[in-house]
């Protein structure tokens, strides 16, 4: 079985609350008002009967008459006074059918006629004594009828067909409104969380009331919103480990391939003197060959011992201002004897005034590398020179340049692998790249 939707579920479910309401409501009236309009009239008609026996007290007959036919004409009462014998001293009915019966009664000195009122509807009655001038006792009678009550509970019941009708149509109409007003809300956020399955990053519920729908659609944005951010998240991470992968293994093929070399002409030279064969019968030359090899082995061991150590980025509290000539000037006076012997002139023109947040251990690091390699790899009587340069776009660069036959295609070593780890931690951009004397190396201090 098909469930019925918010909307007319919604649009039932008020109708029927109305009309329910209505019909109980006619019912409720038809049953309780005469019973409350005769306590009304009850009520009523003690009271005023209080008040007339209160003006009638203590009055002849004649000003009794005068006071009993202004209240006649003021209320619509049935009035009769009757004396203590049971004679009528003053009639007045209205509304209601009366009947009189004459009667006699044997007392001494004669016959006493009598007339009785009998009344032939529905009344309320109320009775009290009083007392005239002369002091004889009377009863005085009210009465109301109750025809009208009667006559207003069949009017009911013939008018309900109309304003049942009537209440159908207002009811209809009420409850489109209220079941619109309700429903679209409701039906709004659906729609967005619908789209919210998908991860669509403009979905959000528009939903303006501050009510607790209101609230509801706010929360709900509020989660997504997070939800998103805590995916972009986790894929930037996922990025960041992704990347971190590939430098390892870029790492490792860089290390074998650093390794390779050394190891496989240290083995070369092992075998040849073991089996002495042509040039390796010379063992001492071939021995100090050998330790050379080993040599620059326990070198690239350390550097990598150096690179496995950057895999814990720097802190917040390493970044201080330093002084980049200044760490410049430092790195470069340890190469001055290995630039010495290879007759290599190093100039350094570096503004006193270059400054920078680095963490200054790394920055050193990546300097002695990016340096040692100017001098190793230079020409015999060249220079390395180190200057800072400020391009088009006022972007601030350190620059080592050394002279040397230009390489079009660079194949990166581990030195050039650590100094590019050390660079990113720090936070910097690097470049390079040939120029027509030789080899550039370019700094970003600024981006």
């Amino acid at each position: 079985m098909r469930k019925l939707k918010i909307f007319p579920k919604t649009f039932i479910g008020s109708l029927s609350l109305i009309i329910g309401i209505i019909v109980i409501a006619f019912v409720l009236i038809s049953v309780l008002l005469p019973r409350f309009y005769m306590n009304y009239k009850q009520d009523a008609l003690n009271s005023d009967l209080a008040e007339l026996v209160a003006s009638l007290e203590s009055k002849n007959p004649t000003e009794m008459t005068a006071v009993l036919e202004q209240f006649a004409a003021a209320h619509e009462y049935s009035i009769t006074l009757l004396d203590e014998y049971g004679e009528v001293l003053f009639s007045r009915a209205i509304g209601v059918s009366v009947a009189r019966v004459q009667s006699s009664q044997a007392a001494e000195g004669g016959e006493i006629s009598r007339e009785n009122i009998t009344i032939t509807t529905q009344l309320i009655n109320g009775s009290q004594t009083l007392t005239d001038t002369s002091g004889n006792a009377l009863t005085l009678n009210l009465s109301s009828s109750m025809q009208p009550i009667d006559e207003a509970s069949t009017v009911l019941l013939r008018v309900l067909p109309y304003v049942l009708l009537i209440s159908l149509v207002l009811g209809v109409a009420v409850s489109l409104i209220y079941a619109k007003a309700i429903t679209k809300p409701i039906k709004a956020i659906s729609s967005a969380t619908f789209n919210m399955r998908t991860l669509e990053k403009d979905a959000v519920c528009r939903v303006k009331s501050s009510d607790e729908i209101g609230e509801l659609a706010g929360n709900i944005n509020e989660l997504y919103g997070r939800l998103l951010t805590t995916i972009n998240d986790l894929q930037t991470e996922i990025q960041n480990v992704a990347a971190a992968d590939k430098e390892k293994i870029d790492f490792m093929l860089t290390v074998s391939h650093e390794l390779k070399t050394p190891l496989t002409a240290v083995k070369g030279m092992l075998e040849g003197m073991i089996l002495g064969v042509g040039i390796y019968k010379d063992r001492d030359e071939y021995l100090v060959r050998c330790g050379e090899n080993i040599d620059a082995l326990t070198v690239l061991v350390n550097e990598i011992l150096d690179a496995s150590k950057l895999e814990l980025s720097p802190s917040p509290e390493d970044f201080q201002i330093v002084s980049i000539n200044r760490l410049v000037q430092d790195t470069a006076a340890t190469y001055e004897m290995i630039a010495l012997s290879k007759q290599v002139t190093i100039n350094v023109d570096v503004g006193a005034n270059s400054v920078r947040p680095l963490p200054a251990g790394l920055f050193s690091k990546a300097l002695s590398n990016i340096i040692s390699n100017a001098v190793r790899h230079g020409d015999v009587g060249g220079t390395v020179e180190i200057y800072t340069n400020t391009d088009d776009r006022g972007r601030s660069s350190l620059r080592i340049e050394n002279t040397c036959n230009p390489v079009e295609k660079i194949t990166p070593g581990l030195g050039l692998y650590l100094t590019e780890r050390i660079l990113k931690v720090c936070g910097l951009e690097y470049e390079f790249v040939p120029f027509e004397l030789g080899m550039r190396f370019v700094v970003w201090l600024e981006k």
